[in-house]
């Protein structure tokens, strides 16, 4: 037993573990750089407005594509005013209204009680806080503009403040995490149904402005739109779908994605779109949407979001401004300070709007705020939704639209055309450069670690065990969040030449995967049939694979013929799985934009056919093991091919004992 841990962990380090850089996300990284590149000289040729407006006319059609769309019908607000605090010089009205029917947005209506009605007014949507429109990090910017005299509307994102989505009354919490988690959650999600998260929190920004449109208080002709972090996102996001804003000032967002991706790089499920940097989509292009709309970006020195991507990104602008003869429309204030909105950038931001929503120019000194408590703001009795009013949330959404979108009917070579079309997936035809390292020896194999390219710029490390006794049997053997080591040992043993690869990646690879175009699915079907290359498999090869890893075999099994039988230990179930299910855990490195109502894993198992397929210990989309009678009603229809066994295999059952067929 010792000398077979001792070969797993031989086989660990030869496939690199514990290495800094993950291979995938450097070659993902390479594709990102060539695309940011590729976008930047576009634009540079760009000389005249109406061939601005033309990318601007491309690039919209894009993002709505990328975001699932925005024309559903503007049903009843059905404001409802819960509480009222008077402040003397304004007060603060404590509201609900429905952006959907029954899809409560919690907010807050600060309205001016001095000078003449109708005011201006400013939609303020939040960045990160579970506390949301009540924490004072937001509160004081709301207050500062309603001393300035505008009406603002500041309303509580899905996820955050009284809009937690998997609140759980007992645990006085939310069920899964923190508010990223919360977006990632339905943003996974989403991304299988073809659409994005943002969706809904741009839809609760336009019909914030609905409301603020609707209300005797303000001037329709005159809103504005500011955030900071989160807010500054989706304040890029509305200014530029939405026409009636007419100013806009995202702080502490405004960056660029080549200096983004040096940093923190991907981040949160709204801030990431598929395909947007195939499409060409950068900070700028947000701006530039909008142009030549007045526009103020607000940054710190010390912010995540990196100040030299500012820079790059004000700087296009600038010119691209000047295109519409509007370069004064567009400027850029930056300060020494942590991610945040100084006192000095706030003030920026009064500045800015007044200018353009009041006429008044000249700098502004803000006045002493005073906030409230947190709890006092709350729009609902208990601060919550889910135990207050209830209704739907972007979960109970997502899975009421989702959960009936069946897989297409369509025979083999359609079905392959769809899985080549989902998964971006394109055989390899750069050069293989097959790199060998030292034999080790283990009595009954030897191992080696190998190196070869399944693209240029993807390095692939994996281990050769090559049997002393050969039968003349291969094996691939895949490793992902499932241990699969002791399989590949234990193959190698019954005379398998094997090839071992760890797949393991972390998520933000996944999200930048999706970003690029090349879906981690997608990428590690290239590596599957890249990896019988580099070990010059000519005849039959039997794939393993265990955990997540599954879903790409299963896929890889339609484009590469030299897979003869799969066994598939620990993978999910279906897409359907997590479509129907409102908690999922890891499934974000199998994610397929739009693949819902086009096909599933169970279809791919059954077209592997006249191929046998061995699953077992089937996870739910929460990732718990299901039971053995869930998982063959699920692989029903395959299991009549005949080809298809679904079952359960213990974590001391060996290769041999589960699959006699390997001996």
């Amino acid at each position: 037993m010792l000398l077979r841990s001792l070969a797993i962990l031989l086989i660990g380090l030869m496939n690199g573990w514990g290495q800094n850089v993950d291979p995938v996300e450097a070659y993902l990284q390479g594709v990102a750089a060539r695309q940011l590149d590729a976008r930047r000289a576009e634009v540079e040729k760009i000389r005249t407005k109406e061939e601005y407006e033309q990318r601007k006319a491309r690039l919209r059609s894009a993002v709505l594509r990328m975001i699932g769309g925005l024309d559903e019908p503007k049903t009843p607000l059905n404001m409802k005013k819960t509480g009222s605090l008077d402040r003397g010089d304004y007060r603060v009205d404590k509201i609900v209204y429905e952006s959907r029917p029954r899809f409560y947005v919690t907010a807050n209506l600060y309205v001016p009680k001095t000078g003449k009605a109708p005011y201006p007014a400013i939609l303020q949507p939040l960045g990160h806080s579970t506390t949301g429109k009540n924490r004072p990090f937001y509160q004081r910017l709301s207050i500062g503009l309603v001393k300035q005299g505008f009406v603002v509307l500041t309303y509580d994102p899905i996820g955050q403040g009284e809009r937690r989505i998997y609140w759980d009354a007992e645990l006085g919490d939310s069920k899964v995490g923190g508010t990223t988690t919360e977006h990632s959650m339905v943003g996974w999600q989403s991304m299988l149904g073809g659409e994005s998260v943002a969706r809904y929190r741009i839809w609760d920004g336009i019909r914030g402005l609905d409301l603020l449109e609707s209300l005797p208080e303000v001037d329709r002709t005159r809103i504005g739109v500011t955030g900071c972090s989160g807010g500054g996102t989706l304040t890029t996001y509305i200014a530029a779908l939405d026409p009636r804003t007419k100013a806009a000032a995202p702080a502490c967002y405004i960056s660029s994605w080549d200096e983004q991706l040096k940093g923190t790089g991907p981040q949160d499920a709204e801030q990431q779109f598929a395909d947007q940097l195939l499409e060409g989509l950068d900070h700028a292009d947000w701006i530039g949407l909008a142009a030549p709309k007045p526009y103020l970006i607000a940054s710190t020195d010390q912010d995540f979001f990196p100040l030299e991507g500012a820079r790059k990104t004000f700087t296009e602008m600038k010119r691209v401004y000047g295109l519409y003869d509007a370069a004064a429309k567009v400027e850029w204030f930056h300060e020494p300070g942590p991610h945040g909105t100084p006192t000095a950038s706030r003030e920026a931001i009064y500045a800015w709007m007044k200018q353009w929503l009041k006429g008044e120019g000249g700098p502004v000194k803000e006045p002493e705020l005073k906030f409230e408590a947190e709890e006092d703001l709350n729009a609902t009795p208990t601060g919550q939704v889910a135990t207050s009013l209830g209704g739907e949330t972007a979960s109970t959404w997502n899975i009421k639209r989702f959960k009936d979108r069946v897989p297409a009917r369509m025979d083999a070579g359609r079905l392959r055309e769809e899985v080549v079309k989902l998964t971006r997936y394109k055989a390899s035809t750069a050069p293989l450069n097959v790199q060998r390292g030292a034999v080790t020896e283990r009595g009954a194999y030897r191992a080696q670690a190998i190196e070869f390219d399944a693209e240029a710029g993807l390095r692939v490390k994996a281990t050769l065990l090559t049997p002393a006794r050969g039968n003349g049997r291969v094996a691939l053997v895949l490793a992902g969040r499932g241990a699969a080591e002791g399989d590949a040992v234990e193959l190698a043993e019954l005379g398998y030449t094997v090839l071992a690869m760890n797949m393991a990646s972390a998520v933000k690879t996944s999200f930048l995967a999706l970003m690029v175009g090349q879906p981690m699915v997608g990428v590690r079907m290239k590596t599957i049939v890249r990896g019988l290359d580099a070990m010059e498999a000519r005849g039959e090869v039997l794939g393993v694979a265990r955990g997540h890893t599954g879903t790409a075999l299963l896929h890889a099994a339609l484009v590469e013929p030299r897979l003869s039988r799969l066994i598939v230990d620990g993978n999910l179930v279906s897409y359907h799985s997590v479509a129907a299910s409102p908690i999922h855990k890891g499934v974000e490195e199998l994610v397929l934009p739009g693949v819902l109502g086009k096909y599933d894993l169970p279809e791919l198992a059954a077209a592997a056919a006249p191929r046998a397929v061995y699953l077992r210990n089937l996870v739910a989309a929460n990732g718990k093991l299901l039971f053995r009678a869930e998982a063959q009603a699920a692989y029903a229809n395959a299991a009549k091919t005949g080809k298809v066994d679904v079952g359960f295999r213990n974590e001391y059952e060996r290769m041999a004992d589960a699959y006699p067929f390997v001996r």
